[in-house]
């Protein structure tokens, strides 16, 4: 169709929230993650039962690639990235090495099941980590940025020397007066103080996918205003691939 995702872009600039961040590791404990209760569901590790998700478990615990340009990490807004013309266009551009660890329906808490049994082994050494993931808790904003945290804790820990780049949660519904939004806007608020932690990048990219008049760009989403269109996965590709080949 021609279709240049770029023509949408009315806020060109990606917000970076930047305390430092200068490509190195701060192993400081004092990543400012919301002190929760640890039996809060957003930090506590739970499996699902789905027999689709036990299967995918397995697969990508057994297929997981040493030596990976990128490990995406997320739920079912991650896990639709496989297919897309954007993530061919990725696997060519990055000699197949690329993973996808998104489940569709996961909260924080079954991503961290999910690490910590066997999907992101120690010594796995990709060299980006992709993470979004939050859209699907029914939780508390700062919950949610504690599971969140935790996440990258265990990246962390198996695989020091990944850069983690931390995907804001993107808008969905009506936009940024919808109270998805609302929630999402507020974890992101505090993970932005991730940046500069534990390899963390925080990049801001919901102005991507949001007008003038604070709705979404319909182009881009599916109809349940939720979900990518290919398209969508353009725009999320640019920025990933900008950031890659900037070196920085």
């Amino acid at each position: 169709m021609g279709f240049k995702a770029r023509r949408f872009v009315l806020f060109p600039l990606i917000v970076l929230y930047c305390t430092g961040y200068a490509g190195g590791q701060t192993t400081s404990s004092a990543m400012p993650i919301p002190n929760v209760s640890p039996n809060d569901p957003a930090v506590v590790p739970a499996s699902r039962i789905p027999r689709w998700w036990v299967t995918r478990h397995n697969e990508k615990t057994g297929n997981v690639i040493l030596n990976q340009k990128i490990v995406f990490i997320g739920d079912s807004i991650t896990e639709g990235y496989e297919g897309t013309e954007a993530w061919k266009i990725l696997n060519k551009k990055y000699n197949n090495r690329i993973t996808n660890l998104g489940f569709s329906g996961d909260s924080t808490g079954h991503v961290i099941w999910r690490l910590e049994n066997g999907e992101f082994p120690k010594g796995i050494n990709p060299e980006y980590v992709v993470l979004m993931i939050g859209t699907n808790n029914k939780n508390a904003p700062e919950a949610i940025a504690a599971g969140i945290g935790k996440i990258i804790k265990i990246i962390n820990n198996n695989s020091p020397k990944s850069k983690i780049l931390l995907f804001s949660i993107l808008p969905c519904g009506s936009g940024l007066d919808d109270q998805n939004t609302i929630k999402n806007n507020n974890v992101n608020k505090i993970i932005k103080n991730y940046h500069g932690f534990f390899n963390v990048r925080y990049i801001d990219i919901a102005n991507y996918y949001i007008n003038s008049r604070g709705e979404l760009i319909q182009e881009l989403f599916a109809k349940d205003r939720l979900h990518l269109v290919p398209e969508g996965y353009t725009v999320w590709n640019d920025r990933i691939t900008a950031i890659i080949d900037s070196g920085k």
